[in-house]
């Protein structure tokens, strides 16, 4: 018997199922959940701003070797602000009580944000990064937490 299995079978009272010892890992993840939906409330909220914005003032003007470009960025509006409500409620719905299906759509959503951030990099490239970053802590935070067969109850 190694030490680690030794020291599982010392830490676990006798008579408890190993199915105890996963819910206590599980409840010991209930913070980074919570705190990934935290941040994806926040970063839903901000998508949506960052796309009414969009849609508020359409028109960027772009100088490229003295020439002024007019580029109409009303869709882009309209990506954000559907990406920014999906992360919002997704985000709400995993504070809620950080259901399966919750968790499921919030790696989902939150990689969708991802990609979307990149695409929008040359137009705003440190907000941009900023919003990456935060994405792949939310996915930190729902993937590496996540054992579908224990409930935290």
């Amino acid at each position: 018997m190694s030490d680690q299995q030794a020291s599982t079978r010392r830490d676990r009272p006798r008579g408890s199922p190993p199915q105890a010892d996963a819910r206590a890992d599980a409840a010991r993840w209930t913070g980074w959940v919570t705190f990934g939906g935290v941040v994806m409330a926040v970063l839903g909220a901000f998508s949506l701003i960052q796309g009414v914005l969009a849609l508020v003032s359409p028109d960027v003007f772009v100088t490229v070797d003295g020439a002024v470009l007019s580029i109409d960025i009303s869709v882009w509006g309209w990506v954000h602000g559907l990406v920014g409500v999906l992360v919002l409620v997704t985000g709400l719905a995993l504070l809620s009580g950080a259901p399966e299906w919750a968790r499921g759509l919030g790696i989902g959503v939150t990689g969708v944000s991802m990609l979307v951030q990149m695409a929008w990099l040359p137009a705003q490239p440190v907000w941009s990064i900023v919003l990456v970053v935060l994405d792949v802590v939310v996915l930190y935070a729902l993937i590496v937490t996540w054992n579908p067969g224990v409930t935290t109850s």
